[in-house]
């Protein structure tokens, strides 16, 4: 009777272990699921979006845009940027009510869509007092109304850069921004690649160019999420660099020079008195 109960209580401790096994592999493959096998990204800093939600102010972190979406991938990484800049140029320093934002987007990707959804208030599973307006729209014109991860998947087979186009408006007033991401932050052959290792399109990817993808999007990954605006998005100044003050310092020097020659007259003139 006893080795009876042991054995239906290690059974029962087999059960659990494996279970909880199961449960945490299947956690693992939804963070990684964006690009198994993918390094973790650098260390990075980025300043919050603040708006405010029925006149409360808060932030929104890089941080609560992974944790929504399970992860942080190359497109909200873009899209993240892209609101960051979008609010900047149409509110400047003012914080943005969530209600009056608008973002319009022709990116057909989950990712794009937690963040968006996330800065709007309109994703599901949300608490917010007040909503703005999200929409997919791509470049031929077509709304996306379907915004399940399984639509957009299929409808995003065909992305290029052309996709990497958003408007953030400030409904009040009409007033827009598009923010387009620079030819070159995506490397040359980076959709074609997505398209084999994605979607077997025209064929499937090689070992060889599951491992350029892989890295393609790494690296760009790491460009949305350290590099500065001007080198992401179209539109943006390089901010000019403080020349040094050649003026100011030969006046200064010209100042000490004069002050210098007029004490040691000074002291010579004593000397020859005494």
């Amino acid at each position: 009777m006893k080795n009876e109960k042991c054995k239906v209580q290690k059974s029962k401790a087999v059960a659990i272990v494996l279970m909880s096994l199961l449960a945490l592999s299947t956690a693992v493959i939804s963070v990684d699921a964006h690009m198994p096998g993918a390094k973790a990204p650098p260390e990075f800093e980025l300043e919050p979006i603040v708006i405010t939600d029925d006149g409360t102010e808060i932030e929104i972190t890089i941080d609560d845009i992974t944790e929504y979406h399970g992860g942080i991938c190359v497109c909200g990484g873009c899209a993240f940027r892209a609101s960051q800049l979008g609010i900047s140029e149409i509110w400047g320093g003012e914080i943005p009510a969530r209600d009056d934002i608008r973002i319009v987007s022709r990116l057909p990707t989950p990712g794009s869509r937690d963040c968006f959804q996330y800065v709007t208030g309109t994703g599901p599973g949300m608490e917010t007092k007040t909503k703005g307006e999200y929409e997919i729209i791509l470049p031929d014109g077509t709304e996306i109304t379907n915004m399940s991860n399984k639509n957009l998947k299929v409808v995003s087979k065909g992305n290029t850069p052309g996709n990497f186009r958003f408007d953030v408006c400030r409904k009040s007033t009409g007033e827009c921004f598009e923010v387009v991401v620079k030819e070159g932050v995506f490397p040359g052959d980076f959709f074609e690649l997505r398209k084999k290792v994605k979607f077997g399109i025209p064929e499937n990817a090689t070992s060889e160019e599951k491992a350029l993808f892989k890295s393609g999007w790494e690296e760009t990954r790491e460009k949305f999420l350290t590099s500065p605006d001007y080198e992401l998005f179209e539109g943006v100044e390089e901010p000019e660099e403080e020349e040094p003050d050649v003026m100011g310092g030969a006046i200064f020097f010209s100042i000490l020079v004069t002050g210098l020659i007029l004490l040691l007259a000074l002291v010579y003139s004593r000397k020859e008195a005494t």
